[in-house]
Formats: structure tokens, sequence, C-alpha cells
């Protein structure tokens, strides 16, 4: 047993009957799953045309909603089109359609969805990433008195459909039902039905006649593809680098796709701001599908660190002040996505330096430094 295992946590295949959605899939469900945890956030790809939720709101934290080509090896290769809503009443959202990899903040009280993933010729990413240790959501429904009410859900508090004396897993089954006997139709059946939540977007694309105000343009980002000539990751990389990218973003994380047996990094520490090392397969419609050895080194100190070894999708919790890196990735089958992810709005680290003398000082290094 090692001081630190506590923060590396090994990813598990959930198994699940959601609609359009490959299974298994990579979630990482906050304290759920490792203690003191501060993300909640998944790795879903889409293979088919679908409809997501209806307009809901996160009270006090930020959402991001990614939206990718799910093969990272290809990650400007955007096979669909995706529509959505954002805005600040549910009854007034503006439509945005996406065609590229694009990023989505959704500031606490920002409304937002429905999702409409339409034509997709190839598998996409959809990943919620929810910057707090449990997921939540509050939804604006009419009551049976015709007074507006607003309903909490949340991880832990959802009950199952089909048994309500369980909690609710996120199977997809009950979500999933009527979808599922609509594409076990034979065509001619289809063709004189309607499709399950076919109706569900008819007053959003009303809302979209409106004349747009642009006010919502500055929550939604498109990649940039990143050129570089470091032969260890591949060439274009994406990222989103903050407050640099998105005025106001608490997100700073990169997708590294790396080829080849290597060293990235070096030994330091975050002073203010826990990070997240992810470490997957490429592919996220084969999420698991991981074919590496990596070495990571935790520690209070430099002098004195601890080495875990990493054979399969996992994801390390770096708490403020934790030394760790460089991370050694001692062999590569297929490329892996190193994904760094710092949940503040500029990077920033602190490393060690010896001094002409041999006497050791401290460095801080990081986007907000001027240079």
């Amino acid at each position: 047993m090692g001081k630190f295992d506590d923060l590396v946590f090994k990813i598990p295949q959930e198994f699940h009957e959601w609609y359009g959605f490959a299974s298994p899939r990579g979630f990482f469900r906050g304290t759920t799953m490792m203690q003191k945890a501060k993300i909640y956030m998944d790795f879903t790809s889409i293979t088919k045309d679908l409809v997501m939720e209806v307009p809901h709101t996160h009270h006090a934290v930020d959402e991001y909603i990614v939206l990718t080509g799910a093969d990272y090896n290809n990650f400007f290769d955007f096979g669909a089109e995706v529509d959505f809503w954002l805005g600040e009443d549910p009854e007034h959202l503006e439509m945005f359609t996406i065609t590229e990899p694009t990023i989505i903040r959704i500031p606490p009280k920002m409304y937002h969805c429905p999702l409409n993933f339409r034509n997709v010729v190839r598998p996409i990413v959809f990943s919620a990433m929810y910057l707090d240790g449990d997921w939540s959501k509050i939804t604006p429904q009419v009551g049976a008195d015709g007074e507006q009410e607003f309903k909490y859900d949340g991880a832990g508090v959802r009950r199952c459909v089909y048994d309500r004396a369980k909690e609710c897993v996120y199977c997809g089954k009950c979500f999933s039902k009527a979808l599922k006997e609509f594409d076990e139709k034979s065509e001619d059946e289809k063709a004189a039905d309607e499709k399950p939540s076919a109706n569900l977007l008819t007053p959003y694309y009303e809302m979209n006649k409106l004349p747009r105000t642009g006010k919502y343009d500055k929550y939604v980002y498109a990649y940039k593809p990143e050129i570089h000539s470091d032969d260890r990751f591949l060439s274009p990389r994406s990222g989103f680098r903050g407050v640099r990218e998105m005025e106001e973003s608490r997100l700073w994380y990169l997708n590294d796709i790396v080829q080849k047996a290597c060293e990235v990094g070096e030994t330091h520490m975050h002073h203010a701001v826990e990070e997240y090392l992810f470490f997957t397969g490429a592919d996220i419609t084969k999420f698991f599908e991981f074919d590496a050895e990596i070495e990571v080194q935790l520690g209070d100190d430099p002098d004195h660190m601890e080495t875990y070894t990493i054979t399969e999708p996992t994801v390390i919790r770096v708490p403020v002040g934790v030394w760790h890196g460089p991370v050694k990735f001692k062999r590569v089958g297929a490329p892996i996505n190193f994904m760094p992810f710092y949940p503040s709005g500029n990077y920033g680290r602190v490393i060690r330096v010896k001094d002409a003398d041999g006497a050791y000082s401290y460095k801080y290094e990081g986007t907000d430094v001027p240079e």
C-alpha cells in the first residue's frame, strides 16, 4: 500500500442501455468514485441521431460541454451536426448549431439544452464536465395547480423508475425504451409513425425564429488546431487554454495524443489548484482499448516520491501541494490520450531549482505571469 493510493483511480467499464451511446463508456463520477474529487465527467461516444435533455440549470457550479470527433487521432473530423440551446430564460433561448469541435461554458444559473444530435455519420464525443464532486441540476416545470415549480435532481437523489426502492444508476433503460422500440419497427411502420421526442423540439425551433441577440456567443468556443513539431504528440493537437480562449473560463486542459515511448513534463506541484491527470485510449468509442504502460510519481517533496504504474484507463487526482511528474510513457503500443485537466482559468505550477551554490529555491511558472 502506498501513501497516495487513494488518488489513483482506474476508470471502470460502465455498461448501459442508453440509445445511441457506445457501450461500455468511461465515467468519472466525482466523490462517488474518489473521496474529495471536485470534478464529475464522462467520456461518451454518440453513434446515432438522438435528442437529449430539456432546459435546466446548475445553481452553483460551472459546467462545460465538449463536442468533438470521437477518434482523437482525428479530433477535428466532426461527423455530425448538433443543435444546442442556451439562455437566461428557459422560454427564450438562443440556438447554436455545432458543426466543428466545440466547447461550451455554462455558468451557474444559465439555462441550457436540449441537444439535438443529427446527421451523425461518424461517432462524436459528448462530454459533460461538471466542476464539482457531485452532479446536480434544477429543471423548471408546471405543477398540478398551474404554478411554476423547480425540480432538483442529482447524484444520489434520483430513484430508479422501475424500482423506487433503488437509487438510479443511470443505466439508460427507462430513457431509451421508446427509441429502441421505434428502431425495431419495420420501415413501413416507421413511415406511418412518429419518432419519439420528435415534437419535443418544436417550441425550441420556434424560438429560433426570433432575432438573435448574440449575448451568449462568448460561451461557445471552437477548438483551434495546434500545429507543432514535437513528435511525441500527434499534430495537430487540441486544447482549451482557459481565459486565453474564453473570458471568465474556469478550466484549462489539453488532449495530448502520445505516439511513442517518451517522457513528458518535470517534477512540480500546484500551490493553489488541484489537477487531474487522465489517461485513456485515443478512440473514445473504444475507450477501454488501452495498450500502454505509464509511470507517474507522486510525493510530498521531490526527494520522496512513490511510483504508480498505469496499464488501463485511469485518473489521478493531484491535490494542492503534492509533487508529481514527470510522466513516463514506458511503452506505447497504440496512441494514448494524456489529458492534464486543471480547473482554473490560468495554469500555474511550482518547480524546484538548484542555485549555483547548490541550495534549492522554488520558482513559479504560469500563464498569468507576464512575459
